[in-house]
């Protein structure tokens, strides 16, 4: 009796086996190549809106903060702004951002109790700062106008761009006023 063929004998034709081979490695190809384009994309965008948690600003509101607010510009140092997510939130009034990592802008921050009539400051076209750094970041924050704003730069953000053009935008929007009066450093607007 002749011998029956291949794949009558394992029960699979053989071109079944091909095509889940096939497929199988179709699939762990895909997989891969999937793999390779999220990972190539950063984790997050410019494009992207950006999430940011609410701060205590209570001088967000004042005529100051409005008049800096709009004119701010929608690109800072080359970085782009970034659009707010949530920015109809009350809590999140006075704030802008740029770039990503995304630097930021917060307008009617309280007075930092590390404000003192001796501390270091640091003045970048006639503007005074209090810089802060934290876990490599640094927050500026502005002394010498009748608001408050903290400007915090990412660790990442290597370049002090940011700081100089928000350093002549406020410079040219806000009038200067003392720091301290009487060895008391003066609050901020809406304080």
């Amino acid at each position: 009796m002749p011998e029956s063929p291949p794949a009558a004998r394992d029960g699979l034709p053989r071109w079944r086996l091909v095509a889940a081979i096939t497929v199988a490695v179709l699939a762990v190809v895909g997989v891969i190549v999937a793999a390779g384009y999220v990972k190539s994309r950063p984790a997050t965008s410019v494009d992207d809106p950006l999430s940011l948690s609410s701060v205590q600003s209570p001088g967000a509101t004042t005529p100051a903060c409005t008049s800096l607010m709009a004119a701010l510009p929608d690109s800072l140092a080359g970085l782009p702004r970034r659009v707010i997510e949530h920015a109809d939130d009350p809590s999140l009034a006075g704030v802008a951002a740029w770039g990503e990592p995304a630097v930021v802008l917060r307008c009617g921050v309280p007075t930092p109790a590390e404000l003192t009539c001796t501390a270091a400051l640091q003045e970048v076209d006639g503007v005074a700062w209090l810089p802060l750094s934290t876990g490599g970041d640094t927050t500026y924050f502005l002394v010498d106008r009748s608001v408050r704003v903290a400007l915090t730069v990412p660790a990442a953000v290597t370049s002090t761009g940011p700081w100089q053009q928000a350093s002549t935008i406020i410079g040219a929007t806000l009038p200067e006023r003392a720091i301290c009066r009487d060895g008391v450093p003066l609050l901020g607007d809406g304080e």
